[in-house]
């Protein structure tokens, strides 16, 4: 039992980005960080007053920490080179494995099995050519086509990929994993910030969960996951048709339109542009400029209308409280909301 409470409150602490001392300052002191290192580790067990004032600094009911963690996440990895602290790496870390913990909870409440359908399986890379055979794949399994994909994070919640979209960093891009033994795929996702970009980390996410890199050196992944994406959100044949076989220049107007029917970024477009060999090497590196001079890498033109939510976990949860399956207080303990909050979401209306 003091196990199983350490890792919960370990969990709950960073969760909410908290070191040892900013949690004992925000208990008031009542517990110190020494103490609170001696729980998580299982070594001494709190008593009823410093349990309530540990759940209130952490933002849980006092039964988080007493329920099982039964879910982890096998190569959970954020994109390389990222400037994100490793405080909030962690805290992104844990609350995607919370998130993945609830929403399997509210799937076993409807008794909806946790299957999802992986359209191939750990494809082997070698070539940018075998990156495009699996975004077609892809396409193809899914039944697709050749056009735009206009909600990308619906599309994979309805093949049972899980989706959590993050409150956090600007440096946090995306990461990826599978929760062991049901090998159930998660994506986190900021939850803010520009859709056209959120489409494409999530796009090179699913290549990490996808796809099998083993063939290639580490340092080409990053990459090879850039170029998935565009060709999963933009198929050859139609940038060919959009742009033609050779170009010496591309005009902004061309990559407007494209943004704004495909959801993929002028720069993501010309990069896949530069790949297929619509571009050479000069005129790509002659857009890099520009882009870097008219500071586009944060704020490029053109605008896509289309809007990326995830909201299964939200819709079960809302189902189950409307039909009485759970109590309204549960239904806003796993959409992290106050009693007050899901009773404004809820809204029935019959």
């Amino acid at each position: 039992m003091k196990d199983e409470f350490g890792k919960r409150l370990l969990s709950a602490r960073k969760m909410a980005g908290m070191s040892l001392e900013a949690l004992s300052q925000a208990t008031g002191s009542l517990v110190s960080k020494q103490a609170i290192s001696k729980y998580e580790k299982g070594k001494a067990s709190p008593g009823s007053e410093v349990l309530i004032a540990l759940a209130r600094a952490l933002g849980v009911k006092v039964d988080y920490f007493f329920r099982s963690s039964q879910v982890t996440i096998e190569g959970l990895s954020f994109r390389k080179k990222t400037r994100l602290a490793a405080k909030e790496r962690n805290r992104i870390t844990y609350q995607t494995i919370e998130f993945l913990q609830k929403y399997l909870e509210i799937e076993q409440i409807f008794n909806i099995g946790h299957e999802a359908n992986i359209p191939i399986a750990r494809k082997r890379i070698k070539t940018r050519e075998d990156i495009e055979q699996a975004a077609a794949e892809i396409r193809r399994s899914w039944n697709l086509g050749e056009g735009p994909i206009p909600q990308l994070t619906e599309l994979l919640e309805d093949h049972g990929f899980k989706i959590y979209e993050v409150e956090g960093d600007e440096n946090f891009a995306g990461l990826s994993g599978y929760a062991s033994g049901i090998r159930i795929p998660v994506i986190a996702v900021s939850r803010g910030g520009d859709c056209v970009r959120k489409r494409f980390t999530i796009a090179h996410e699913l290549a990490h969960l996808l796809l099998n890199f083993s063939d290639c050196e580490e340092k080409h992944h990053e990459k090879l996951c850039h170029a998935f994406a565009g060709a999963l959100l933009l198929p050859e044949s139609v940038i060919r048709e959009e742009l033609g076989e050779i170009r010496k220049k591309v005009t902004q107007w061309e990559l407007k339109k494209l943004k704004g029917i495909y959801g993929i970024s002028m720069q993501a477009i010309m990069a896949r542009a530069h790949t297929l060999g619509i571009i050479d090497d000069q005129s790509y590196r002659m857009f890099s400029i520009y882009v870097s001079i008219n500071g586009w890498r944060k704020d490029e033109p053109g605008e896509y209308s289309g809007k990326e939510r995830a909201n299964r976990f939200k819709q079960l949860v809302l189902h189950a409280a409307a039909e009485q399956v759970i109590s309204y207080s549960k239904g806003a303990e796993l959409l992290g909301l106050t009693l007050g909050q899901f009773e404004r979401e809820i809204h029935i209306v019959s």
